[in-house]
């Protein structure tokens, strides 16, 4: 691999340019439909340095304005203020990689251009033709209303050096360089002769410098720009300025972020007071000057390197951007403007987003730069929205023009002044954005849709929230049939691979909305809400096609949800079923555990009820023992012993006999059947599973007034196996989580519970869970006073009517020691969820019916979606936020009361409305890429049996080989040219993949082939050829057949089917196979939209 940068040359940018637009409708894998196409007149156009801009939005200096094409990117999607990527005289960086972390808050460990300057010149004046040009051919209007800002760092040594002089030059006249272009490019766009582009790129520029800078350098640099270059210039600050008590206070007690902001960060960044002076000594000498001058809010805030994604040996410190940067950006401006009345010309950048551009412009600031938010999915496509949402908010407040727009949202009439109405909505909008909920952490695991599932060089798409479910539920085609209203569809869908949809449509743990896709634009979609309101529509009609039966009879031991489950595909595939449950009702734990705060019997019924009309038995109170057992082995073809995990383990700690101490599982079912159970007022639940949250959930209802619950945990809270929404429920209704809290005995007091004795713990190395592995810190023992413990540390296995050991099951079947005998659910995982209890029911199902020579009688779920490629490719780029969950409020909570409400109609289709569809597309990682290096390209599904050539004597014979099949028609290749491993595709990628390292690489120009370790380059049309650390590979296409060679073996394939017609190898090979020649038969038609050759 290389990440260095190759640029494209202008011609060969143009031709990709011209060529996807004509081909596919887009520009660098943007849809035209997201470009920003300007009116005569738009009610945000403004100008600055007495320069139109047709809009306020630009990127922020940084990966986005470094190449050519992600400044025409940006340009195309509504940016117009343009800040060039930082030139400075050291211009041969080694940027460590990965550099950039946008999970959540923004991270990087990069700086300045990674370009020589020379090269960043370049591609600077490639973008500023080539914006011309597209000016042109879209026949909008003449003016660029663009402006390109020069950023240049880090001291005055290094900017009077020869080459940033010579880059000042150049930016001033670039008439020869630009000439020149013309003439490589008028045979292309003849029409570049006509155009009329100016030779001056730039004539303003902010000043970055390093942390650290000295206060009399940065006023020496600006008078320098101001009074020898005649610049209009911008300072950049840095959030730091604000101060580390009022700074620290936003980022970590208000918006809950737990980045950690060392004390060097304020000690060497410059002061208030020091601005202030800079910031009066360069407003006068730019007006005795007459250029001018303004300030850039903010730079990155430098932080401690605690996360994992930059090397801590070449990484120390990053630094933050993003949504966890906006308030205290937007609360230092509002520091600044204060002091200066409202006059300074601020350039703001600090989590910019779609959401708040109109609060920004409100503010008055001259121009908005984003780069985190359009780092995410959307890329680039989201600026189109930034430009909807002004354009929307100045038409809501009958604003024609800028100015009018703030004077409207201050409420003014138009005779108040513009600036005193701006610095009124800067200090209001300054007050409410520490408390909006958008810029808080409000998680407790990071979010992250990254899954297992590995990352090949085809047919990457999958939706994750269907990889996660252990069922793998179609979410996305019920959510699609739900937003137009077919309910009765949807839940057809949901029953093709889950019959219980009403229980799990309330208290399913729904690890699918942890992967929804929604989550890196806005938030989950609520799938589980979904579910349970398509549930909760009349479907009493709905009756699948059973079919015919076929004498073959299985007993199910539990009907619990994996007994259930089992049952209910059995039964639609024709066997003859009968449930053994040993409680008067159906459901298992789910009915005799779970509050009813959470979940109703009525509920669990419907789901049983629709079990029974298959014809499935089920015999209550019905003990097995080891007789009943054996008769029903006798009586029966299959037996599942699905009994759950009924038995709580015990807590080996002195004490635990103690009265006061409670079993977890049989207190909550006495609660749910209505026992009288007594506790106290002072109550400890031990552990931090779902059983642990309701057993803490219910005593606090049951306490009553003045009752104190407290979770104790020996990990942390992050670390909990629970349901995230549990956990989050246990800490709103105020229960407390003592994290790193280890239980080691029960202080007892006239024989009950005086308090528990506990040790503190420390997170350490990573276990086999990938947890960090808790460890006690020594002398740490301390009492907490108690009345009553439940100690909810997991459940067991309770069969005591099979030998134990006979219960090891295939992992693959599910079939244990004793034949035609099979274990799942809880009683195989000792506790997970219900959802995978029901999914391990349809897995022994699918493997009986199997075994039996049957067929399964569930077809797979058809894709009816009626949604374009390009209406999809939009919706992508938009974010919407959803719903919350319909909850009784806390102060009404002192009951059993079921706690959550079902969605309206309209709530329920909106909702789903929301869903992104990535069963459809994917392509998250071509719009993340700031560079343009990762490429979408479409192919024809295809099927081959290759064959493979074996050395038998002194012949070469074909034999059967593998299958070769793509069967999806969007794929993604890397130009690793255009790549420079920054990391931002591997962090949204929705596998366990990278996609600039899985993914088929492809160079454009030779330089950077022979640069590279691997990776593929199109020599001619018909000439694809690959290296690796093993040698070449080329494939030779012709009218009808391809040829492959590699080093000692030549092949001859016919183009349809692929199949083998010659094959010839050194004798020294004994055999050869061409799995990598049939990717390379693809890839040598994927390439062709990306190579130019001359006829």
């Amino acid at each position: 691999m290389s990440d260095k940068f190759f640029p494209a040359n202008i011609k060969t940018l143009l031709q990709l340019i011209l060529n996807e637009e004509k081909t596919k409708n887009q520009i660098f894998g943007i849809h035209k439909n997201l470009f920003f196409t300007p009116k005569e007149y738009d009610v945000f156009e403004t100008s600055r340095f007495n320069q139109a801009l047709e809009t306020p939005i630009g990127v922020a200096a940084g990966p986005h304005t470094q190449l050519s094409e992600n400044i025409i990117s940006a340009w195309l999607c509504g940016a117009r203020y343009i800040e060039l990527k930082t030139i400075q005289t050291l211009d041969e960086l080694d940027v460590p990689k990965p550099c950039i972390d946008m999970q959540d808050e923004g991270y990087n460990c990069e700086w300045s251009q990674e370009l020589k300057i020379h090269q960043a010149f370049d591609e600077y004046l490639n973008a500023w033709i080539i914006i011309h040009i597209l000016r042109d051919k879209f026949n909008w209007k003449a003016d660029i209303g663009t402006i390109f800002n020069m950023s240049v760092g880090y001291n005055l040594e290094g900017i009077l050096n020869d080459n940033v002089q010579w880059f000042f030059e150049k930016m001033k006249n670039c008439k020869a360089e630009k000439d020149e272009k013309i003439n490589q490019l008028k045979d292309i766009y003849p029409n570049i002769v006509n155009l009329n582009i100016p030779d001056c790129i730039s004539d303003n520029i902010t000043l970055s410098t390093m942390h650290g800078c000295p206060p009399d350098e940065i006023e020496k640099i600006g008078l320098y720009l101001i009074e020898d270059k005649k610049l209009n210039t911008i300072i950049k600050l840095n959030p730091t300025l604000i101060g580390a008590k009022e700074l620290r206070d936003i980022l970590n007690n208000k918006l809950n972020f737990t980045a950690v902001i060392p004390d060097i960060a304020f000690e060497h960044d410059l002061k208030y007071k020091d601005a202030i002076n800079i910031i009066k000594s360069l407003t006068q000498s730019a007006k005795d000057n007459n250029v001018d001058f303004g300030l850039k809010l903010t730079n990155t805030l430098e932080s401690i390197n605690n996360r994992d994604v930059f090397a801590k040996e070449t990484a120390n410190m990053m630094y933050m951007s993003g949504r966890a940067l906006h308030p205290i950006s937007v609360n230092l401006a509002r520091k600044l403007q204060n002091e200066f009345n409202g006059e300074l010309a601020i350039s703001f950048s600090g989590g910019a987003n779609s959401f708040n551009i109109s609060d920004l412009i409100s503010c008055g600031f001259n121009t908005v730069t984003v780069s985190s938010d359009i780092l995410k999915p959307g890329g680039y496509g989201r600026l189109k929205q930034y430009v909807d949402e002004l354009q929307k908010d100045f038409i809501d407040n009958k604003a024609a023009k800028i100015e009018q727009f703030i004077l409207r949202k201050n409420k003014s009439n138009n005779d108040i002044d513009v600036k005193k109405a701006a610095l009124n909505n800067l200090n209001r909008y300054a007050d409410n954005v520490v408390d909006n909920e958008h810029y808080k952490r409000q998680y407790l695991k990071e979010p992250s849709i990254k899954t297992d599932r590995e990352l090949n060089y085809f047919d990457c798409i999958s939706a994750p929230c269907v990889g996660t479910c252990p069922t793998n539920q179609a979410i996305p085609e019920y959510m699609y049939h739900t937003s137009k209203g077919d309910f009765d569809k949807a839940f057809e869908v949901i029953m093709n691979t889950n019959p219980l949809p009403s229980v799990t449509g309330m208290v399913c743990d729904h690890l699918c909305q942890t992967k929804c896709t929604r989550i890196n634009y806005d938030n989950s979609l609520l799938i589980r809400d979904i579910k349970r309101f398509v549930t909760e529509q009349n479907h009493e009609n709905f009756m699948p096609k059973k079919a015919s039966a076929n004498g073959i009879k299985v007993a199910i031991i539990g009907a619990g949800p994996s007994g259930l489950s089992c049952a209910y595909f059995l039964a639609l595939s024709g066997f003859e079923v009968n449930i053994y449950e040993n409680y008067s009702k159906s459901g298992g734990m789910v009915a005799n555990a779970i509050p009813s705060f959470r979940l109703t019997d009525e509920d669990i019924k419907k789901d049983v009820e629709r079990i029974e009309k298959l014809g499935v038995n089920i015999n209550y109170n019905t003990k097995i023992d080891k007789d009943k057992f054996s008769q029903l082995q006798k009586e029966n073809n299959y037996i599942y012993l699905a009994t759950g995990a009924q038995a709580s383990k015990k807590l080996r700690i002195n004490g635990i006999e103690t009265k006061g101490v409670f079993e977890p599982l049989q207190f909550l079912f006495d609660i749910k059947n209505n026992k009288q159970v007594n506790i106290g007022k002072n109550i400890a639940i031990i552990g931090g599973g779902n059983t642990a949250m309701d057993a803490a959930r219910t005593a606090l209802r049951l306490a009553g007034d003045n009752a104190k619950v407290s979770i104790v945990y020996r990990r942390t809270i992050n670390q909990m196996p629970a349901d995230y929404y549990e956990i989050n429920a246990c800490l709103q209704e105020g229960i407390e989580i003592l994290e790193l809290t280890s239980p080691e005995e029960i202080i007892a007091e006239k024989g009950k519970i005086k308090s528990l004795k506990c040790s503190k713990m420390k997170l350490s190395e990573k276990d086999e869970s990938g947890r960090a592995r808790p460890v006690k810190i020594d002398g740490s023992e301390f009492e907490i006073p108690f009345d009553t413990i439940i100690p909810s540390v997991g459940q067991d296995l309770d069969i005591d009517f099979v030998d134990n050991d006979l219960l090891e099951v295939n992992d693959f079947t599910f079939e244990t020691k004793i034949e035609n005998v099979f274990l799942g659910g809880d009683a195989l995982t000792g506790g997970t969820s219900i959802i995978s209890a029901v999914a391990d029911g349809k897995k022994v199902a699918q493997n009986i019916i199997e075994k039996s020579h049957k067929e399964y009688n569930i077809k797979p779920v058809e894709n009816k979606k009626d949604i374009t490629y390009d209406e999809l490719l939009v919706k992508r780029a938009k974010r919407e936020y959803g719903l919350k969950i319909k909850e009784t409020p806390l102060s009404d909570r002192n009951n059993f009361n079921l706690i959550t409400s079902t969605l309206t109609k309209e709530e329920a289709m909106k909702e789903a409305s929301r869903c992104l569809f990535c069963d459809e597309i994917c392509n998250v990682c071509v719009t993340v890429c700031p560079n343009r290096a990762n490429y979408s390209y479409d192919t024809k599904p295809v099927a081959y049996k290759l064959k493979k050539a074996v050395r038998k004597g002194n012949n070469i014979v074909f034999e059967d080989d593998k299958l070769f099949s793509i069967k999806q028609k969007h794929q993604v290749l890397n130009i690793g040219d255009f790549c420079n491993e920054c990391g931002n595709c591997t962090t949204f990628c929705p596998t366990n993949g990278a996609p600039f390292k899985d993914k088929p690489k492809f160079y454009l120009s030779q330089q950077s082939f022979d640069d590279a370790e691997y990776g593929f380059i199109l020599k001619a049309k018909n000439h694809l050829i690959y290296k690796d650390e093993k040698g070449i590979k080329e494939l030779i296409s012709d009218e009808k057949t391809f040829i492959y060679k590699e080093e000692k073996i030549n092949a001859k394939f016919e183009k349809a089917g692929f199949s083998l017609i010659e094959a010839n190898f050194d004798k020294s090979v004994n055999n050869a196979t061409f799995d990598f020649a049939a990717q390379m038969s693809v890839l040598i038609e994927a390439a062709q939209g990306l190579y130019f050759f001359e006829d």
